[in-house]
């Protein structure tokens, strides 16, 4: 049951970190040009826009990797990678179904950077982990 919730918990902290940035970072974008059509996001406003977009998406990544690691009672990393792909598989089935005007290269993009980001949250906890246990000299 503890693997169930470090995966659903590394989801929810993806999810929430991407919903959050993409509705404050939509609501600037919109005040600094109130005449955007009402489709028009912080995802698809410009390449500059999607590619930041990216980077936080592999950030938020890393940190629900890290989270899914830290509540995980033992193979972190592996809990880390499994959410990873869990996320991959759920945005390509999004990719597949929706009828979105971003770019294929936006998509492919960000599903191939899920996994690595993901191990690397879940690789970060356990370092820092280690880390902690240290003695000190």
């Amino acid at each position: 049951m503890r693997s169930v919730v470090a995966v659903l918990a590394g989801f929810i902290t993806f999810s929430v970190a991407l919903n959050g940035v993409q509705g404050i970072g939509t609501a600037v974008l919109r005040s600094m040009n109130p005449d955007l059509p009402a489709t028009t996001t912080i995802v698809n406003y410009s390449t500059e826009t999607r590619v930041a977009w990216l980077i936080w998406e592999a950030v938020s990544l890393i940190g629900a990797g890290y989270v899914a690691a830290r509540i995980a009672a033992s193979s972190p990393i592996a809990h880390a990678t499994a959410m990873g792909l869990i996320q991959a598989v759920v945005t390509s089935s999004a990719m597949m179904s929706l009828q979105s005007d971003e770019p294929e290269w936006f998509w492919m993009t960000g599903i191939a950077l899920m996994i690595p980001a993901a191990w690397l949250g879940g690789w970060l906890r356990v370092r820092t982990n280690v880390s902690a246990r240290a003695p000190s000299p």
